[in-house]
C-alpha cells in the first residue's frame, strides 16, 4: 500500500511538469516586465512599460530584443539585442545571455501561457506577464 502511494505521487508529479523544450516553446513571443524582488524579499511593482522583451529561441538559441508598441499595435525595435543560448538539465532551463560587453545567465523558475519568472545569479527574481496590445475603443 506505502509503494502504491509512491508511486501515484510520482506519477501525479511527474505529469504536471513540462520538458524542457515545452517550457521553451511558451517562454518565446512578447513579455512585459510585471515585478522584481530582490533577495531580501523586497519587491518592485510594474504597472505597465514602454519597453517589452521579445524573446525568441529555436534549436537551443535565440535573441531577446527590446522593443516599443505604439497605439496601433505596431512594434519598433530598439538597438538592444542578447543573444542567448540555452542549457537544460532535468527540464530545469537556464538561459545564458550575452552582448559585446557583458554576459550573464538567468534560471526559468516558471513559466505559463501568461507568466515567465527568472532568476539570475545575483538572485534578483524577474517576473513578466505575456504582453496584450492596447485596445482603446
Amino acid at each position: 500500500m506505502k509503494n502504491t502511494i509512491y508511486i501515484l505521487l510520482l506519477l501525479i508529479v511527474s505529469s504536471c511538469t513540462k520538458t524542457a523544450d515545452e517550457q521553451l516553446e511558451l517562454i518565446n513571443g512578447y513579455w512585459e516586465i510585471a515585478s522584481v524582488e530582490n533577495p531580501n524579499g523586497d519587491r518592485k511593482e510594474y504597472t505597465i512599460s514602454e519597453n517589452i522583451d521579445f524573446i525568441q529561441i529555436e534549436n537551443g538559441k535565440g535573441v531577446r530584443k527590446k522593443v516599443r508598441a505604439n497605439l496601433i499595435g505596431d512594434f519598433k525595435t530598439t538597438n538592444a539585442q542578447e543573444n542567448i543560448d540555452v542549457a537544460t538539465d532535468h527540464n530545469r532551463i537556464t538561459l545564458r545571455y550575452s552582448t559585446a560587453y557583458d554576459t550573464w545567465n538567468e534560471t526559468v523558475v516558471k513559466v505559463t501561457r501568461n507568466k515567465l519568472v527568472v532568476q539570475n545569479d545575483d538572485g534578483l527574481t524577474y517576473t513578466y506577464r505575456r504582453y496584450e496590445p492596447l485596445s482603446i475603443d
